[in-house]
């Protein structure tokens, strides 16, 4: 075990590097358990690793953590190799693996709870919140499974980030990855569009980090993909994103699935890679290559459905929602449609919205093209 202690920021060396060829008397035990009593998940120092076990029988989860003292640290990059076996539906607020917990009360995971092996250590860039005076880095395994940690790192070198602010945004990237006029324009139309027909405020502002591929927005935002959004930020490895920013300001309604975020997207940029979306699905349609509705519903048979069909096919869908019904039924269906639900049961949702039954909501779409 190897134990570096923060000289000052200029030398950017590791607030620390723990080996785990012994436990460092630096790191403490934290149980972390709601309230009650019951059995203590186990965990050893051995062969060069830690090594955490929980059972569905466990009840309270021990940390093992090291303070730092921030000093004025903007960002801290941790580290750490990780295997996770036997994970199966965890909590939502599950911690398996690497995590930064600062004294303002923020818990930063490295990385969702997905079972994985790493090779090579995984980085998680985790800005110092304001306000923070101490963060502790740490490992623990707060669901059933078992995790093995090696070669825990923590870094304050701070990225070398690029920073633009401009209308609604305050835009990051690393390197020469720049926004042009062109995607900053775009995403303002996108951006106000989606707020307006939400009825958000005009002046919400967001910030949007652009990544060079999904693997380095993973070490940003913690999450694997090619997007992922809160309600004040839009990870993307894109520059222009309208289905992120629609989802961002559409995320206090819910996760409605592909049918109503995408097609929203769509609806609201005007169009899909160029495509007007009601000629090209009237072109489908009348050359018998049009998908279903029923398909849309599902997100895994969105998935699977030939993305010129289901992305045109729902743009021009929300778009005659929208015509017919007002954008308060689209807000209806995008907080009762379901990411995570079958055809069934969102096509229950969209039939009580809509106030018909699907087949008549099907063909009374065709014959609008």
């Amino acid at each position: 075990m190897t134990l570096l202690l923060l000289a000052g920021l200029a030398e950017a060396t590791p607030v620390f590097t723990e080996r785990f060829d012994r436990l460092s008397g630096l790191f403490k035990e934290r149980i972390v358990a709601p309230k009650g009593g019951g059995a203590l998940n186990k965990y050893e120092v051995a062969n060069g690793v830690i090594t955490f076990e929980a059972d569905s029988r466990t009840r309270r989860f021990v940390s093992i953590e090291q303070k730092v003292e921030l000093r004025g640290l903007e960002w801290l990059n941790v580290s750490a190799k990780v295997t996770l076996t036997g994970v199966s539906n965890p909590p939502v607020d599950a911690v398996c693996g690497l995590f930064v917990r600062f004294d303002t009360g923020e818990v930063v995971p490295a990385r969702p709870c997905a079972n994985r092996a790493d090779t090579e250590p995984h980085h998680r860039w985790v800005p110092v919140p304001a306000g923070a005076r101490d963060a502790f880095v740490g490992v623990m395994l707060s669901s059933p499974g078992t995790l093995v940690v090696d070669d825990v790192v923590a870094d304050p070198t701070p990225p070398d980030l690029k920073t633009l602010v401009r209308g609604s945004f305050v835009y990051h990237w690393l390197g020469n990855d720049a926004f042009r006029d062109d995607h900053t324009d775009q995403n303002d139309t996108v951006w106000r569009g989606a707020l307006g027909f939400f009825g958000g405020k005009a002046d919400r502002k967001l910030t949007y980090w652009k990544h060079t591929d999904a693997a380095t927005l993973e070490t940003f935002a913690g999450h694997a993909g090619s997007a992922y959004v809160t309600p004040t930020e839009v990870h993307s490895v894109l520059k222009s994103d309208a289905r992120a920013l629609v989802l961002a300001a559409a995320s206090s309604l819910g996760a409605p699935g592909p049918l109503l975020s995408e097609g929203l997207a769509i609806h609201l940029a005007g169009d899909w890679e160029g495509r007007d979306t009601r000629l090209s699905t009237r072109t489908q349609v009348n050359e018998g290559r049009a998908t279903t509705l029923v398909t849309l519903l599902d997100a895994k048979t969105f998935a699977a459905e030939v993305p010129e069909r289901a992305y045109l096919m729902a743009g021009a869908f929300v778009s005659w929602v929208a015509a017919t019904k007002g954008a308060e039924t689209v807000g209806v269906l995008y907080s009762t449609l379901t990411e995570g639900g079958t055809a069934a049961q969102n096509q229950a949702a969209l039939e009580a919205a809509m106030g018909a039954p699907l087949a008549t909501l099907e063909k009374g779409f065709r014959e609008s093209l």
